[in-house]
């Protein structure tokens, strides 16, 4: 159902669709750009705790396990490693480029 919902969205509009094993879902398509946006867990860990609230005692904690649960998610689904370079177009790292410089590189080659 999920993968359908994602196709028909995408054969649409143009749309950015976040996780959901999309990149796998719209590998066959010319005109989507599939990204991986990855940190450092520091800069993550920061980020959970400024910005979402989650409580400083353990982050990183939390962002192993959701990164565990990621990982067996796509795995199953997709029968490929999630974060696997080959899998995306591009890959950025928003704790050395920021995000905003991330979304600069994303919207030029957009």
């Amino acid at each position: 159902m999920q993968s359908k919902i994602i196709l028909e969205l995408a054969e649409k509009e143009s749309c950015v669709i976040i996780g959901r094993c999309a990149d796998y879902i719209l590998r066959d398509r010319a005109d989507c750009l599939r990204v991986f946006i990855h940190a450092d867990m520091e800069s993550r860990a920061k980020r959970i705790v400024e910005q979402y609230g989650e409580r400083s005692d353990s982050p990183l904690k939390r962002l192993r396990d959701k990164d565990k649960r990621r990982a067996a998610y796509y795995q199953f689904y997709t029968d490929m490693r999630w974060g696997a370079v080959q899998n995306y177009h591009i890959t950025l790292n928003s704790s050395a480029l920021g995000i905003g410089k991330c979304v600069e590189i994303l919207a030029g080659l957009y």
